[in-house]
């Protein structure tokens, strides 16, 4: 699998959705996700970034694709 696809699949979106408002989710979800997060034993504090899947959480919870690498939450439609 080549480091594109292997990057899409574990993010479940490109880096160019983060510019695209059609997929972002509402402020609401963003902000139930992250409260998610925050309660995580993976997320490091310091960078709010997971130690699962390498993300940088506060951009992550904003797309509607994006997923939980272990379930914690999923994406919207």
């Amino acid at each position: 699998m080549s480091a594109w696809k292997e990057f899409k699949k574990k993010i479940g979106n490109t880096p160019i959705a983060l510019l695209d408002a059609q997929s972002k989710v509402s402020e609401e979800v963003a902000k139930e996700r992250m409260d998610i997060c925050e309660g995580c034993e993976h997320l490091v504090a310091t960078t709010k970034q997971c130690r699962k899947c390498g993300c940088f959480m506060k951009l992550k919870v904003t797309l509607k694709r994006a997923h939980c690498p272990i379930d914690k939450w999923g994406t919207v439609e």
